[in-house]
């Protein structure tokens, strides 16, 4: 996936996000479109390119790491129960999966950088939707080591991403003949597209995407609708393309949309109660028209 960025600004890797406290939003008005930094862009992403190719070498999952979250988070577990999933290649991962008595769908969730599938606002998700009458299937995605500031690094796991969410999918389409639907957050979105990019006709009714990184390349193949979710106050490599993104919207599925959420800091903190509503609300419309 490559994407559109303002290469002053770095992809936040997992401590940054978790060290930068929310700005307050300023109510009823958004940052300028970043004409100014096109031209700059264009520059970047060829910075960014190499690097990516260099990170891709040799880079896998820190499975220590997924083991450690897995050690951590299935004893806890309250709501749904843990499984085990495994991708074409063989590469077994823990799930989430919390299934509803006649579902109104299925919605695969992905999460941030080096987190966990009950992490923060998505574990939020998964439980609230579930309440809400869909089954949630949350993945557990790949993983770097703690000591990885550079998001930009995760790009190398991509392709074991695409091969969790496809496996996740087919795991829910085995448990429920349903429409789904994928949810993803910060990086989870990058993973998610990398994965709707790579897969003609992916079997999915709709696309929440919370704080996308970049910009969107081509919705062309894209016959679903998607919501492109991000706070007024998140990173600027996350609302600075936002107008990118949304001329790519205006031509993409019926039904597709954009909102900055006054409410929103970085990666949506501080607006989490207003993304629940803003995502159930979003699912209730186009999931019933995907089952139609």
């Amino acid at each position: 996936m490559s994407r559109t960025v303002d290469p002053r600004v770095p992809w936040p890797g997992p401590r940054e996000a978790a060290r930068s406290p929310a700005k307050k939003p300023r109510e009823g008005r958004l940052d300028p479109p970043p004409f100014a930094s096109l031209r700059a862009a264009v520059t970047g992403m060829l910075a960014a390119a190499t690097l990516v190719a260099v990170a891709a070498q040799a880079q896998t999952s820190d499975f220590a790491r997924e083991k450690r979250w897995a050690d951590q988070v299935v004893p806890a577990l309250v709501v749904g129960e843990a499984v085990t999933l495994t991708t074409a290649s063989g590469t077994r991962f823990l799930a989430l999966d919390t299934v509803v008595p006649k579902a109104r769908g299925s919605v695969i969730l992905t999460h941030g950088p080096g987190l966990h599938p009950d992490h923060g606002l998505t574990g939020e998700l998964r439980v609230h939707l579930a309440d809400r009458g869909y089954s949630t299937l949350s993945l557990q995605m790949p993983v770097l080591g703690a000591d990885v500031e550079v998001g930009d690094a995760y790009r190398a796991l991509f392709p074991d991403a695409v091969a969790r969410i496809a496996a996740g999918i087919a795991h829910a389409q085995r448990t429920d003949k349903r429409p789904v639907a994928i949810v993803s957050h910060a990086m989870g979105s990058g993973m998610a597209y990398a994965y709707l990019r790579a897969t003609p006709a992916p079997p999915v009714a709709t696309w929440v995407a919370l704080s996308f990184y970049g910009s969107f390349d081509d919705l062309s193949g894209f016959r679903f609708p998607i919501y492109d979710l991000y706070g007024a106050s998140d990173y600027w490599g996350i609302r600075g393309p936002s107008i990118m993104r949304a001329w790519k919207l205006a031509a993409a599925a019926p039904g597709s949309r954009q909102l900055a959420l006054a409410d929103g800091g970085r990666f949506l903190a501080g607006g989490e109660k207003a993304v629940l509503r803003e995502v159930a609300a979003f699912l209730d419309a186009t999931m019933a028209a995907g089952a139609r």
